[in-house]
Parts: structure tokens; sequence; C-alpha cells
């Protein structure tokens, strides 16, 4: 049986502007499988190409060669009209919880915009009242529909940004360091409530990250990336308990942790 999601040696290309050309490879022969129901960890620094290989997977950069595969089906290449379908499949969570919503929506108007996309068929009734829901279940009040991005805190926007991936009822969320801007408090709310969705839905979860702890806590599988290569990768408890690589023991060691927030899975 495929995974739900393989991604087969990948490699992103940017050219490089200035007068000596050239090209910049981000990702470089990058190969995962991400099963269904699972959460598929992705760490390394800033720089590393979690990024983007998280957009190319979403095909919002181009691939330079390599293949991806959803449920068995080769779409790198796929047209944006064959794409939609699958887009209703895949969603993103975005790091910025500012940025990644219009300013200049409602709440409504955010959430109910994927909805028109995809259930043409939903009447704006039906629409307003799945938007309601959405809202509860990433624990926000149902009657905040009117308000604007402006008005809420950051891990608020946050929780609107899942519930806006979670309108389409996709399969699989790519989350792209989605609390790294966010209160170490916070951050663990918003992580807890991302296991509770996946637990509640059965949803697959690539989860993109720098610290090394928190992706232990949410992930299956971690795959470790350096300079846009795939340095290290397997179950969590072993890789984090028995690193391979230095570069591995190093992300271990350097950075800061929420040991403790969260509930025991």
């Amino acid at each position: 049986m495929p995974a739900l999601l393989e991604v087969q040696h990948l490699c992103v290309r940017f050219p490089l502007r200035g007068a000596r050309g050239g090209w910049l490879d981000a990702v470089k022969d990058v190969s995962l499988r991400l099963e269904a129901g699972c959460t598929l960890g992705v760490v390394g620094e800033s720089g590393s190409g979690k990024s983007t290989l998280a957009r190319c997977i979403m095909r919002l950069n181009a691939v330079h060669s390599g293949h991806l595969l959803f449920d068995g089906q080769r779409y790198e290449d796929w047209s944006a009209a064959k794409l939609q379908p699958l887009r209703r499949q895949m969603q993103m969570i975005f790091q910025d919880p500012v940025g990644s919503l219009n300013p200049r929506m409602s709440i409504e108007s955010i959430l109910a915009e994927p909805q028109e996309i995809h259930f043409p068929e939903r009447s704006r009734q039906e629409r307003r009242d799945t938007s309601a829901r959405l809202l509860q279940r990433v624990g926000l009040p149902a009657d905040s529909l009117q308000r604007r991005p402006h008005e809420f805190s950051g891990g608020q926007r946050q929780r609107i940004g899942i519930a806006r991936a979670l309108a389409v009822e996709p399969r699989l969320i790519l989350c792209d360091e989605p609390v790294s801007a966010l209160d170490v408090s916070v951050q663990a709310s918003i992580l807890n409530l991302l296991r509770d969705l996946q637990d509640e839905l059965g949803l697959s979860l690539l989860f993109i990250a720098h610290d090394l702890a928190v992706v232990r806590h949410m992930s299956d599988e971690i795959l470790v990336m350096h300079h846009g290569c795939a340095v290290e990768q397997g179950p969590a408890d072993e890789l984090c308990s028995q690193p391979r690589e230095a570069y591995t023991q190093r992300l271990l060691q350097s950075v800061p942790t929420l040991e403790g927030q969260f509930r025991t899975p």
C-alpha cells in the first residue's frame, strides 16, 4: 500500500541574482515517506531547506527534479486546474499568524473562502454554520465570526489559521513552524490542540520546526535537514536518544525545550 505522501529524490534550485548568476541548491536529493494518520517531523536550523520542502510539497515552489506522490499518484508536474482537487486533501498552516490572515477580511470570510472554492454546493448559511463550528473546534467562541484578525492575540490568530486549514476537511496538514512566533506558554497549547485534532480527525501531519525537543513530542518519525540535505531520519524517540550525526547532537544540545508542558501521548 502506498504512503499517503512520498517525496523521491527532490531537488529544488533558485537562480541567483547578480552579475555572476548561477543557482542556489535549496533542497538536495531529499526523500521521505509519511504514512496515513502519522506525524513526520522535519527539523533543522533556519536556511536548512525545511520551508522550501513544504512549499514544494504544496506546489507553491517549482520542483527542479524528483517526484511528489500523494496516495500513490505523482503530481509534481500537474497543472493548476488538475491540482485543485488535490489541494483540498493537503492544507498548510504558516509560521506567521499575522501575515497569513488578510486583515481586511472578517473571520467568517476567511473561513468561508476555502469552502466556496471546494464546496460550491454549500449555501451561505451552511458555510457560516461550518465556520462557527470550526471556531469552537479550535477553542474560540463561535460569535467571533464578524471580528477582524487584528482583534485577536497571536495564539488566537494561529487557531484561526488552523480552522481555515480544517475548513476543506483535508487528510494532510503541513505545519510550517506554526509556533515559532508565539510565546512559550502559548506554543504548548497550540501543539496540544494539533495533537487533539489529529486524534479526533485522523489527520496526517508534516510538522516543521527548529526545536528538536518540540518535534520529538509531536512526531512518530523525524527527518533532520542541514544545508538542504536530509542528514538523518528515524523513529522520534530513537533518533533523539541515540542520534548518529554530530549535527543532530548539536541540535539536541543547543535549543530550549517545552519539556513538561505537553500532555503525555
